[in-house]
């Protein structure tokens, strides 16, 4: 720090970020070590939503930093329940563990509905992020996922955990809320996020992660 101004030196600026840059590794260190031990038990499974999740995307960073699977879907900009359904279906049936499905958006939904009309033995728990709202939501983009249409309301038949923010153009916090109480799932408020996707640059995304490890330590149990 310069003595005479009271300012910050760049010299201040650079051991500061190489501070946080520290406590970022650290910190993901730590929640890589966590996804090892959850992956010793469970195949935890990314399933993303319209237009998959890009390189910003929270799930992408799980992705490549805690070694996930991530589903994948012959067409991302124009699905149909029928397809996407199918893909899911054949994803589960391949897993040699029980399955842990990590889904976002439109991946919450399919995960919700194929809970509610499959045989979920192969299945550990669900966490939901920001699940597209299709019935209510004035979201441009609405029209291509209609199909989907209605959300299950019934409890879920496994345990299941729900974040959402109090800002997403998809889903409204009331509404999230009603959704968590339906399906019988743990609420988590992700804070002012928008929809938790790509556009929003949540990097890592540790808060999402440390809920996720707390669910599955809390609330899965392994063999």
């Amino acid at each position: 720090m310069n003595l005479f101004s009271g300012r910050a030196t760049a010299l201040d600026l650079t051991a500061s970020a190489r501070a946080l840059s520290f406590q970022r590794s650290s910190e993901e260190t730590v929640l890589a070590a966590e996804f090892h031990r959850i992956k010793e038990h469970f195949t935890p499974l990314l399933v993303p939503g319209l237009f998959n999740s890009g390189p910003h995307h929270w799930q992408t960073r799980w992705e490549s930093a805690f070694g996930l699977s991530r589903l994948h879907q012959t067409d991302w900009e124009n699905p149909t329940p029928e397809d996407w359904d199918a893909a899911l279906t054949n994803a589960i049936q391949q897993a040699e563990k029980p399955v842990l499905l990590i889904a976002h958006s439109l991946g919450a939904v399919l995960t919700a509905r194929w809970l509610a009309h499959h045989d979920t033995s192969k299945i550990a728990g669900a966490f939901l992020v920001a699940p597209a709202d299709i019935e209510h939501t004035a979201h441009p983009e609405a029209a291509r996922i209609r199909a989907f249409a209605p959300l299950p309301e019934a409890p879920s038949p496994v345990p299941m955990a729900l974040m959402a923010s109090r800002n997403d153009p998809w889903l409204s916090s009331e509404r999230a809320r009603i959704l968590a109480n339906h399906w019988q799932a743990e609420f988590t408020d992700a804070g002012l996020t928008g929809h938790v996707g790509s556009d929003d640059f949540l990097g890592l995304w540790s808060h999402g992660a440390k809920t996720l490890v707390s669910f599955v330590q809390r609330r899965l149990q392994t063999s």
